[in-house]
């Protein structure tokens, strides 16, 4: 009696989770670093001093939403779940003088979201180079009893880096708690933002899972929208 595992393709798995895992370790890494870099530079050690003001992921990886969370979804067929890593701390009471906290912490909530587009933006900008010098991007794999054109490991990579990147850089804008979009709304929305801190991530979840019609409005139809609107500007589609 053959089981589901006999009929499983392992190592279109292992390759299904390394460019799920590696854009998610390093995306999410630069990520964090960027608020550490931002926050030291206005005068707050507090990143510096726990050990974030690096690149290497050990320092960042949350093991739920950086490693387990990107997995499963490779494993559940590809349904789209967003990572995070462990929050990067800092005290805006800590700036420098002279540095409005509010505005200071604005920064260093944007540089989070900042870095990813640039990442986003250097990997669709290598694809289209490369595109350009004519190598070829794509060879064709045997899919059933037809041939379908599949990109290059390194192709992929870009590729992956630049959806998840960009994903990662319109999510993160959110204006939810915890998410780096709440510091950028202004004052007014104060009352509004405090009661909700303590349940953030319920509302994330009840938005991405229980209210689709939010969903799309607010995160999925301006991210394709965005995607196409890159895509066009370097001339890869």
């Amino acid at each position: 009696m053959e089981t589901g595992l006999e009929g499983m393709d392992f190592a279109a798995l292992a390759r299904n989770l390394a460019f799920a895992l590696i854009p998610m370790i390093l995306s999410l890494s630069v990520h964090e670093y960027a608020h550490a870099w931002s926050a030291t530079k206005l005068g707050d050690p507090t990143a510096r001093d726990a050990g974030r003001l690096t690149l290497n992921p050990t320092a960042h990886i949350d093991p739920w939403g950086t490693l387990f969370i990107p997995a499963l979804s490779v494993l559940m067929g590809g349904i789209a779940f967003i990572g995070w890593a462990r929050p990067t701390p800092f005290r805006s009471d800590r700036f420098r003088p002279g540095i409005n906290r509010r505005f200071g912490a604005a920064l260093v909530a944007a540089a989070g979201p900042l870095s990813n587009l640039i990442l986003a933006t250097l990997s669709i900008a290598t694809i289209a180079l490369l595109a350009r010098t004519h190598l070829p991007l794509f060879h064709e794999v045997q899919d059933g009893d037809r041939f379908v054109p599949e990109p290059f490991p390194a192709v992929r990579l870009l590729i992956s880096m630049f959806s998840l990147n960009l994903a990662l850089a319109f999510f993160n804008l959110l204006p939810i708690p915890p998410l780096d979009g709440h510091r950028l709304l202004p004052p007014v929305f104060d009352p509004i933002v405090r009661p909700l801190s303590r349940y953030g991530f319920a509302i994330l979840l009840a938005v991405f899972f229980l209210l689709p019609g939010v969903a799309n409005k607010l995160f999925y139809t301006p991210l394709e929208q965005a995607t196409e609107a890159m895509e066009r500007l370097f001339g890869v589609i």
